[in-house]
Order: C-alpha cells, then sequence, then structure tokens
C-alpha cells in the first residue's frame, strides 16, 4: 500500500505540472494571439473572441458534455486523474487570465517589444511547445485533459472511420473555424498543432521509449548471462536458421529501454566483437519491467 500511495502521489505531481504547463501554453501564448489549435481550447478561444465568454468556464462544460457522451455512448470509464487534469486546466487557465491577467502581459510584451518578431509565429511555437510538453507529462501518467478525442471515439464507433482520422476532422473544423476571427489565424494554428504533436511524442518517447534488439552470435550463451546479470533484463532465445549456409543459429531477442542500450552495446563488444546486432525502435513495451498491462 505504501507504494503505490507514493507511485500515485507521483502521479498526481507529475499530472498537476503537465496541466499547468498546458495551461500556461494557452494563456500566454494561444489565447492572447486568437491562435486556434483544434480541440476543445480552440473552440473555447473562438467563442471567446466572438462572445467573449471565459476560456476556463467554456472548457468545463465542454468537457462535462463530452465525458458525459463518452460514459452514455461508448460505454467507457474515465479514470479519476483524467477528470482531475480536466478540472485543474479548466480552473487554472482561469486564474491565469482573470485573475493574474498573464494573457496580456504576454501580449503587451510581444508587442511592444523592440526587437523584429512576428508575435503570431513566435506565440505559435511556443504555446505549441508548452502545450505539447504539458500534454505529453499528463498522457505519460496515464491520464487526459479531456477533449475531441471522445468525438473522434464517438464517430469511430458510429460511422466506422478511425479515430486518428476522426480526431483530424474535429480539430480540422474547430481549427477553420478560426476564419471567423481573421483568415490568416488558421495558418498559425495548423504550425501550433503540428509542433504541439512533435512535442508530445517527444515526450512520450524520452520516458517511454524502448528499444527491441536482435543479437546473432557465436557466444550467445555468455551474452545472455552478462544481460540478465548486469542488465536485469529478460532475454529470449530464438531458433533461427542462416539463409546462405544454411546453419542453425540461436538468435537473441532482447527488449530494454532506449538508455541502456550504449551498455547492451558495451557487453556485445566485450564478448563477441564480430557479432551482429540489430535494434528496432518500439512505440510501447509492455510487461515485466516495462509499463503494465492494463
Amino acid at each position: 500500500m505504501k507504494i503505490n500511495a507514493k507511485k500515485e502521489i507521483i502521479n498526481y505531481i507529475i499530472i498537476t505540472v503537465g496541466t499547468l504547463l498546458t495551461a500556461l501554453g494557452i494563456v500566454l501564448f494561444l489565447d492572447p494571439f486568437s491562435i486556434v489549435a483544434g480541440g476543445v481550447s480552440g473552440l473555447a478561444i473562438v467563442l471567446k473572441n466572438l462572445f467573449g465568454w471565459w476560456l476556463g468556464v467554456q472548457m468545463l462544460i465542454y468537457n462535462i458534455v463530452l465525458f458525459a457522451l463518452g460514459f452514455w455512448l461508448l460505454g467507457i470509464g474515465f479514470g479519476f486523474k483524467s477528470i482531475y487534469a480536466a478540472l485543474l486546466l479548466s480552473f487554472s487557465i482561469d486564474f491565469f487570465e482573470q485573475g493574474l491577467h498573464l494573457d496580456s502581459m504576454m501580449k503587451n510584451l510581444l508587442l511592444n517589444s523592440t526587437i523584429k518578431i512576428d508575435p503570431l509565429l513566435i506565440s505559435s511555437i511556443y504555446g505549441g511547445v508548452l502545450a505539447g510538453l504539458g500534454i505529453g507529462l499528463v498522457i505519460w501518467r496515464n491520464a487526459s485533459t479531456g477533449g475531441t478525442d471522445i468525438l473522434a471515439m464517438i464517430i469511430n464507433k458510429y460511422f466506422h472511420i478511425s479515430t486518428g482520422k476522426g480526431l483530424l476532422m474535429v480539430d480540422t473544423l474547430v481549427t477553420m473555424s478560426a476564419f471567423l476571427i481573421n483568415p490568416l489565424v488558421p495558418m498559425y494554428g495548423i504550425i501550433t498543432i503540428f509542433v504541439t504533436s512533435k512535442m508530445i511524442d517527444a515526450v512520450i518517447d524520452g520516458f517511454e521509449s524502448a528499444r527491441t534488439v536482435f543479437v546473432i552470435s557465436e557466444k550467445y550463451d555468455k551474452i545472455k548471462e552478462r544481460v540478465l546479470k548486469d542488465l536485469d533484463r529478460g532475454v529470449t532465445i530464438l531458433e533461427g536458421k542462416g539463409g546462405y549456409t544454411s546453419q542453425k543459429k540461436n538468435v537473441l531477442m532482447i527488449v530494454l529501454a532506449r538508455r541502456e542500450i550504449g551498455e547492451l552495446r558495451r557487453i556485445i563488444k566485450n564478448v563477441d566483437e564480430k557479432a551482429f546486432i540489430s535494434i528496432l525502435t518500439n512505440s510501447e513495451a509492455l510487461g515485466y519491467g516495462f509499463k503494465k498491462l492494463r
């Protein structure tokens, strides 16, 4: 119980940091210049410009509706961590804007800068970096800040369109709605979407990325022992056959974290410099030694 409690505390700390970074990305860079990058936040920015509605309150209402639709139409449950992140994001955005007025501060800073810069371009890039970093941290801890991905899942179920395409459709419609504010705004929104997605991938890959290594060596048994002892990683022995020589060979399959690749190379080099190694990138690894299978 103590270990689980400690792990949950760490989870919530990381989710809180990620959510606050996302809120800062929206408040400091995206909302002040009406940059719409899809999602619930993008829709809220459009309607704020048209009607003056508070950004955080809008996002809270939209997420409540989306969570309810997810329960009703999809029958899926949302963990408390996702609900917590969605609530914190809405509260943080309005606190930063209405309480601390960070949105106007950054806008004035960029517009009054003595350096010749395009404030919309700078905001679309840095807003995407901050939001992507924050969302990536939240996703890394198996949570979500809510949003249009739920609509994409509904489209997938009832119209047989893939979730990825459904999400692209929804976010594209939201981004295009920025034409109601300014015809140039959607172009900057596309930049933000690209930067955000790259940052999310970078965060997830940085923390979760694993590698599958295949090793062909006459000294496979010694390499296996060193991996088990020095890296504490499992090793699977596959039976192979040389295509040219037709000789039977044992192939080692090792799955390990990216940061452990250097140590594995040193182990193999010390045992057999003539060994053949193939390294494959995995988007995710589940099971013992990695994330739990949920």
